[in-house]
């Protein structure tokens, strides 16, 4: 048994021991107050299968003080799925369920993630198979029927450590507000990784919790997935990416559910029910010239090797980029990196392993908060790529063309010395 699984794995799920030793792949799926779990598993069902064994593992959880309708609803699903399960077993791919009661103070979507993604890997550690795929899934989620082999064959042929897997809110069958909101909120997704692509950040990435999958090795790597309630994704791939060889699998789609849901503070669900509910005619995102200003600030990073005063370069920078370096410590962080790096790449590398995701993040909020107010998602989305389109669902379908076209290749931490050398 690996360390992570002796010391920080949640405990086993008992599930039959019965993995083939051709187990690649495994689908772990979350399910919470779950009235309908059918579609998700006739989507994984009816897939193509690729050339190793694939097992689908259910987690219906529930902390241990859920109010009684929550518990009642989780019963009946468990019925239904081991009902369907029993008549849905064949060669190629298993279905297992599993039933949790979480502790109340960190019950939530991290720890049944982390639940089942464990038992995925304690599964592939024993039959020996460390380089075993771990694709997260949700309960009220379709796929294509391509899902599974285009996955296992983008880890295979482009040795991938992890990736996020192309996704679409399905937009047919809503009503006129349900369907605006919805527009806007995967556009101002697509619209924040496509300004930082554009701004230059390496680690621009989509972080959809349905969507994406890692290697048992670097599952255990990355110290496994957290147990937030929510955010789970974004913390835990940012983890993930650092290490290299992240990559997107665009051949493939996930079609995350549009509905309204409580189930976690924020999310597709959390940002439908706010939308509804206040009547938005807009939603807002960053100013476009936010981004322009990360770029100024990458930029000028490799000109920071071994020079950690780094007021040298201020007039490189904007003075809202100055403000947020100090207020950020900037300046210890430098020589603290400084001192850790005898080469320009190990000085990117740690340089990157401060300014995380979550750190880009608190820049483009740091922006927005003292400089650049947000503005409506589809003037930002429109004036990043020169279109002259004020249409949110035709700006969206230029963004998914984007991201289909994206090759995670075209960034890299080695562009930011094409100046420097």
């Amino acid at each position: 048994m690996s360390v992570y699984l002796e010391r920080y794995a949640f405990k086993s799920l008992k599930l039959a021991e019965n993995q083939p030793n051709n187990l690649g792949l495994v689908v772990v799926v979350p399910v919470y107050n779950e009235p309908d779990i059918t579609p998700a598993l006739e989507s994984l069902y009816n897939c193509e299968l690729p050339a190793i064994h694939v097992e689908v593992i259910l987690v219906i959880n529930e902390a241990e003080d859920s109010e009684a309708k929550v518990i009642q609803q989780n019963n009946v699903t468990y019925l239904q799925a081991a009902e369907w399960l029993a008549s849905h077993q064949k060669p190629g791919i298993s279905f297992y369920c599993s039933r949790l009661k979480l502790p109340k103070r960190h019950a939530g979507v991290g720890l049944a993630r982390k639940a089942g993604m464990d038992e995925a890997t304690r599964r592939f550690e024993s039959i020996g198979n460390k380089k075993g795929i771990i694709l997260c899934y949700d309960a009220d989620c379709k796929c294509s029927p391509n899902y599974l082999t285009e996955v296992y064959n983008a880890f295979d042929t482009r040795e991938l450590q992890g990736a996020s897997i192309y996704y679409e809110h399905p937009i047919n069958s809503l009503n006129e507000s349900e369907l605006s909101g919805i527009v806007q909120y995967e556009l101002h997704l697509r619209y924040y990784v496509n300004a930082l692509r554009r701004a230059g950040y390496p680690y621009a990435f989509h972080t959809v919790g349905s969507s994406m999958a890692v290697r048992s090795d670097m599952y255990q790597k990355a110290g496994g997935m957290n147990r937030r309630k929510a955010g789970e994704d974004f913390h835990f791939l940012h983890k993930v990416i650092p290490y290299g060889n992240f990559g997107e699998v665009n051949t493939t789609t996930v079609y995350p559910s549009p509905r309204v849901s409580d189930r976690v503070p924020f999310g597709t669900g959390k940002a439908m029910g706010t939308w509804l509910k206040e009547e938005k005619s807009e939603l807002l995102s960053y100013h476009p010239e936010i981004f322009r200003l990360l770029n100024e600030l990458l930029v000028s990073v490799p000109y920071h090797f071994k020079n950690s005063n780094y007021t040298k370069f201020e007039t490189r920078l904007s003075s809202a980029v100055i403000r947020f370096l100090k207020d950020a410590n900037y300046e210890n962080e430098l020589i603290r990196i400084n001192k850790q790096s005898t080469t320009p790449e190990m000085f990117l590398n740690k340089w990157f392993h401060w300014f995380d995701g979550l750190k880009a993040l608190h820049f483009v909020h740091y922006l927005r908060d003292n400089y650049y107010t947000s503005i409506p998602v589809t003037k930002a989305a429109s004036l990043l790529v020169n279109l002259n389109e004020d249409n949110p669902l035709k700006l969206l379908k230029h963004y998914r063309m984007l991201d289909k076209e994206f090759k995670e290749g075209k960034i890299n931490l080695k562009h930011l010395f094409s100046e420097y050398q």
